[in-house]
């Protein structure tokens, strides 16, 4: 079913470029906003929400060379922390030690730093092959909120946690797929580009094997400068 999806959505992205007349080229500066989400997740872990970023690109004829700065958004991580009290009750007639704990939760975000490559394909320019990678580094400034004081667990959680012993402080991230102009003129694009895309996990405790293949839509607009 994921596999149809994402043939179809390439198909009708495709489709809709092609009944575009042809495009100018963007100027040989650009800047654009885009947002990332992951559609489709093909390996156990965790990953993120939702990828603002401010990126800029430099045209070097059929090849633009792009940086940018963003964040990643993940959604709420909870765990449990010991409050130090402990309560037996019977059970089986023997007493029970239950641990008594309260439930956290954080939502985790990271500063991620892409750069990308990208080649123009087709000759109306609305089509271009894009690769990418991005530095990503945890950032330790989201608030945390208590879900539940009073739970009552029969192994004790650790009395403290501290987020680096949950989530990396650094991970990486590689990104091959193919770009879309949707609609624009001289000066602006917006654009669509469907990716597939190898993260390492960030969750230090998980099920995953380490790393994680998702399929990604980015989508946003362009501005261009200095043609």
């Amino acid at each position: 079913m994921l596999r149809f999806r994402s043939a179809t959505l390439l198909f009708w992205l495709f489709l809709v470029c092609h009944r575009l007349e042809g495009q100018r080229d963007l100027e040989v500066l650009s800047l654009g906003i885009e947002t990332g989400f992951d559609f489709a997740q093909y390996q156990a872990g965790t990953i993120p929400f939702l990828i603002p970023a401010i990126l800029s690109d430099v045209s070097v004829g059929r090849f633009r060379v792009g940086a940018g700065f963003g964040r990643e958004y993940y959604r709420p991580y909870q765990y449990y922390t010991w409050t130090g009290e402990i309560v037996e009750r019977l059970e089986d007639g023997r007493p029970t030690p239950y641990y008594v704990s309260t439930l956290r939760a954080f939502r985790p975000a990271y500063w991620v730093i892409p750069i990308r490559l990208q080649y123009r394909l087709h000759r109306c320019q609305c089509l271009y092959a894009h690769a990418g990678m991005s530095f990503d580094f945890f950032s330790n400034s989201t608030p945390e909120s208590i879900v539940f004081e009073g739970a009552e667990l029969r192994q004790a959680p650790l009395r403290e946690v501290r987020r680096e012993q949950l989530f990396h402080l650094r991970t990486r991230s590689y990104e091959v797929g193919v770009g879309f102009y949707l609609l624009g003129n001289d000066f602006f694009r917006l654009i669509a580009r469907p990716s597939l895309v190898v993260s390492e996990d960030p969750e230090i405790y998980t099920d995953g094997q380490g790393r994680i293949t998702t399929a990604r839509m980015t989508v946003g607009v362009q501005f261009g400068f200095f043609r």
